[in-house]
């Protein structure tokens, strides 16, 4: 064991080596690690050489970092750097840098307190978290029906707001008697009129707790109530805190989930790629493009004998224009594939007729022969295709997220209109959920041979949505399918995955739809859109955002949530705004909250822990049969489709639309009318030939075109998959080539080997 010293910013690190570090250093990212550096042969740097460059010239990782560090201790032998430090995050987050870099793996220790420390610092004793129990439960009678009424004990931290602390000080202070709970209700509901009618039949449940001075009340509206809340707390003693009702679960999810599986993960364990099972280095990795039209999107993947369809937006033949649909392209892929392989290759596709000698071609089946179908995400130019193609392949497994598939079946099928919500009737859609082999962020499915699987990670860009990384042997391929670099609440982007995935990327296959843009900063775009919601919410004006009902719907309501109920809470916003959204919306909401588990981030854990945004009495659904909010003001509404074609959306747009302080926002891509109208300047929106109305509303999209909310990756997160994934070959779908040529040279500027667009019913050889 040696002792030496290294300076650095006027003091002196000690520094230690060891022969063999102890054995509970060596963890699982150790062990990976050091695979990866010798699978790579990344020399080892010596320590010296190592010091120097990491505190001296590296600037992955911050001076505060660097000035932390009290000490290092090394083994050459182990290849391992325990830095000693109370911080090191960038260290860690850096750690697969810092292996290419220097050839060592770094392991983070914090420092030993000191003994005197200990005695000084005793540990306070952990109160123990009382647990909530329900004293008794009864029903209160109003208006031929019945609401439930409990009575609990140990009332959860979350009514413990600053507004109940403001309201306890002021029973206190005015010493105000408080009335026995029944006393409250029967005057509330049945004597007090300044409470309106439709808001007592609202109440859905009722919780109270006597030693805390709180009634909470569940109730589907609860404007006057609040209104009147200073005035209730005055008269009854009791304060209250108004909450909403729950979104629930959703039916579709619980009938899918009845339906049994034909395939197991494990499927593909026993198949293998290689046309040789003795010789399994040599598997060949091929593309071949089905569609590559703006709103269609469809490869099939070819991994040695397996064919992987990458999403199924196909589009079906046009009988009226005697147009070929893109299946036909699907059967193409096989019967064209002779003229793209070897000489030998089809020499094993012959045989010898033996009455005549003749050599003749074996036929090739009519449908081609696919393995798999792996979804990306729900949205309808991924998943187009899928109904068609599984009466094709009614045995073929699908690989997708459970909540991609919640959400393809909620829009695709007819469920909805189904007279019972038990299970899914349509047989087409039955095959579907049978044949679904579940995969999520970090799922790995294996092959025969030991270096060949597929593994899948989060790709933002809506629930669900996820990349397909494709290793077979040294080679990865990458399929990003639509994604988001950055997180968009609720919604990760790959920035938090890409640790995971071994890089560098052989092939990166990354969607294109917005890489010539460049959006800015998504949290300003936000908090600028916020600030004219604000303005108007000070007014009492209405806002309308139209958005896509399973991704920006959601992101939009969470944040205008989060951010008006934090004015409220800090600030004393007064004013804070309802938020209305249609039933498609709340659908795809209650799968969200159904399937909370498999989405990364806060939203998870407020529903886990029972603090759900959704059921906030600021939230609230309609559908046609309710829509009187809109003669109130001061509202939010976010409705679909972003491009006003059709449903709800046009009853609304027909108020909120013609009145001058009123406003309007189409998230997301707009291409079809009267959307798009709207867009190049129109002042009249023409919904049919007898329906058109003068739209007077402030259109933020003309008003302020630089505020772009989108969920596809712009030029910038672009270029961080690119640093990030260090990919040796990028190749771009889901935009015109015409529209790409910029960001082909810009991609080659960042140092990438080859980039190309993808060709149309062409199959390429990738390795």
């Amino acid at each position: 064991m040696d002792k030496e010293e290294f300076k650095f910013s006027d003091k002196k690190i000690p520094i230690e080596r060891k022969d063999e570090i102890d054995s509970s250093y060596k963890i699982k990212s150790y062990n990976l690690k050091l695979k990866f550096m010798e699978e790579r042969k990344i020399p080892q740097r010596e320590i010296k050489d190592l010091l120097n460059h990491f505190f001296n010239t590296t600037k992955v990782i911050s001076r505060k970092t660097k000035n932390s560090i009290s000490k290092i201790i090394y083994s050459q032998k182990d290849r391992i750097l325990i830095v000693i430090t109370p911080l090191g995050k960038d260290i860690i987050v850096n750690r697969d840098r810092l292996s290419r870099d220097y050839g060592w793996f770094f392991f983070i220790e914090k420092p030993k307190k000191k003994e005197k420390d200990l005695k000084k610092k005793k540990p306070k004793k952990k109160e123990e978290r009382k647990e909530e129990k329900t004293l008794s439960t009864e029903d209160f009678p109003f208006d031929d029906s019945i609401v439930p009424l409990k009575e609990k004990i140990n009332m959860r931290s979350l009514y413990r707001t600053k507004e109940y602390d403001h309201y306890l000080k002021l029973i206190k202070s005015g010493d105000i008697s408080q009335l026995p709970v029944k006393d409250v209700l029967n005057d509330l509901f049945f004597k007090d009129e300044t409470i309106p009618l439709e808001e007592k039949k609202g109440i859905r449940k009722i919780i109270y707790y006597q030693k805390e001075k709180v009634i909470v009340i569940k109730s589907l509206i609860g404007d006057e109530l609040y209104e009147n809340l200073e005035r209730l707390v005055k008269k009854y003693g009791w304060y209250f805190y108004i909450t909403g009702v729950p979104v629930g679960k959703s039916e579709l999810c619980i009938a899918i989930d009845k339906v049994e599986k034909r395939f197991e993960l494990d499927y593909f364990k026993n198949i293998s790629l290689a046309e040789d099972s003795n010789n399994s280095s040599d598997i060949r990795v091929t593309i071949y493009p089905i569609v590559l039209k703006p709103n269609h999107n469809c490869h099939i993947l070819g991994l040695g004998n397996l064919n992987i369809l990458l999403d199924c937006g196909l589009s079906e033949k046009d009988e009226e224009n005697e147009i070929e649909g893109d299946f036909r392209h699907i059967e193409d892929y096989m019967l064209n594939l002779p003229q793209y392989i070897t000489e030998e290759e089809k020499i094993r596709k012959e045989i010898v007729d033996e009455d005549s000698d003749e050599v003749i071609l074996e036929e090739i089946p009519k449908n081609p022969k696919i393995d798999a179908i792996f979804l990306s995400h729900s949205h309808y130019d991924h998943v187009s295709g899928l109904k068609e193609l599984i009466k094709l392949y009614p045995d073929t497994p699908l690989l997708s997220s459970r909540i991609t598939l919640d959400l393809y079946l909620l829009r695709d099928s007819n469920f909805l209109k189904q007279e019972t919500h038990n299970e899914i009737e349509e047989e087409e859609y039955q095959n579907i959920v049978k044949n679904i082999i579940y995969v999520e962020n970090g799922t790995k499915i294996e092959f025969k041979e030991r270096n060949c699987f597929l593994s899948f990670f989060h790709a933002g860009h809506m629930p669900g949505a996820l990349m397909l990384l494709a290793k077979i042997n040294d080679f990865k391929f990458l399929y990003t399918g639509d994604y988001t670099y950055i997180d968009i609440t609720p919604f990760a982007g790959t920035r938090r995955f890409l640790e995971q995935i071994s890089h560098p990327i052989d092939y990166l296959l990354i969607d294109g739809t917005a890489a010539q843009e460049d959006f800015g900063n998504i949290s300003d775009q936000f908090h600028s859109l916020i600030l004219f919601l604000e303005q108007k919410a000070e007014y009492g004006d209405n806002s309308l955002i139209g958005a896509d009902p399973s991704s920006l719907a959601i992101s939009f309501m969470l944040t205008f949530w989060r951010y008006f109920r934090k004015q409220q809470l800090r600030r004393g916003f007064k004013k804070r705004p309802n938020i209305y959204v249609d039933m498609m919306v709340r659908r795809n909401i209650q799968v969200i909250n159904h399937r909370y588990e498999y989405i990364y981030g806060p939203i998870s854990r407020l529903i886990r822990d029972k603090a759900n945004p959704f059921n906030s009495i600021k939230f609230r659904w309609f559908d046609h049969t309710n829509l009187n909010f809109l003669r109130k003001k001061n509202n939010i509404i976010i409705s679909h489709p972003p491009d006003l074609s059709y449903g709800l959306i046009r009853n609304i747009i027909n108020v909120v639309g013609r009145n001058p302080h009123n406003f309007v926002f189409l998230a997301g891509s707009i291409h079809d009318p009267p959307g798009s109208d709207l867009l190049e300047g129109a002042e009249e929106i023409e919904f049919s030939e007898t329906w058109k109305m003068p739209f007077r509303a402030l259109l933020l999209n003309t008003f302020a075109p630089h505020i772009k909310i989108k969920l596809h990756a712009d030029k910038n997160q672009l270029l961080e998959m690119i640093k990030n994934l260090e990919p040796k070959e990028v190749c771009f779908f889901h935009q015109s080539a015409r529209k790409l040529v910029e960001v082909v040279e810009y991609v080659q500027e960042l140092g990438v080997d080859k980039v190309s667009l993808p060709v149309k019913r062409k199959l390429k050889i990738l390795n």
